[in-house]
């Protein structure tokens, strides 16, 4: 009985979970990768010195999920991948 309730629980927790997410989403906007030879680097945290996650092509669109007007990076997905890019090799774009 107690393993149906714990699966049930989790089954919803994460159906909440998962909800909430999506609704980030709604509030973030997309830019364009501008200003680059070839591509920006995609990083796990808002530092010169943090490691590289990933490489994102000149011209592409990704989701910008959190800016940080003091700093000059901002939280992105792309490919579904979360982290965070320099913000001078952005430009706004339209959804």
């Amino acid at each position: 009985m107690f393993k149906k309730f714990l699966a049930s629980f989790l089954l919803i927790a994460a159906v909440f979970i998962v909800g909430a997410q999506d609704n980030t989403a709604e509030a973030s906007w997309y830019a364009k990768v501008v200003n680059c030879e070839e591509y920006i680097t995609l990083r796990v945290s808002p530092d010169y010195d943090a490691r590289r996650i990933l490489r994102i092509p000149l011209g592409t669109l990704i989701l910008i999920t959190d800016d940080y007007d003091d700093g000059e990076f901002v939280s992105t997905r792309y490919n579904g991948v979360y982290g965070y890019v320099l913000k001078r090799y952005l430009d706004d774009a339209e959804k």
